[in-house]
């Protein structure tokens, strides 16, 4: 069964050009276990439509971290971010450093 578990968006840069991805995670059950996943999309000058996947992560902020490397491997630079809470959004926070333990 699939259920939407969060939702964040995530401010990045590339090309002088400032984007704001919606990112919906879904919490995926199977077998008495839980995963996350999430993905998102946008386009850019050079591509039509670029697609962000993340897939079989243990809680949001490994969704976050991982979907922050993905945007700093295709040339975005992660700024900000926020989530949706309570029927509004949180306030804008920074976009927590890469690490090298995400692959």
């Amino acid at each position: 069964m699939i259920k939407e578990h969060a939702r964040f968006q995530l401010e990045a840069s590339k090309l002088g050009r400032n984007i704001v991805f919606q990112v919906t995670v879904y919490a995926k059950t199977r077998r008495r276990k839980t995963s996350l996943h999430a993905e998102t999309q946008c386009s850019d000058p050079y591509h039509f439509v670029i697609q962000f996947v993340i897939k079989d992560c243990d809680s949001t902020e490994e969704i976050i971290e991982r979907f922050a490397h993905q945007l700093r491997h295709r040339g975005f630079k992660p700024e900000r971010m926020r989530g949706w809470e309570e029927q509004s959004w949180a306030p804008w926070t920074d976009v927590p450093e890469d690490s090298q333990s995400v692959a």
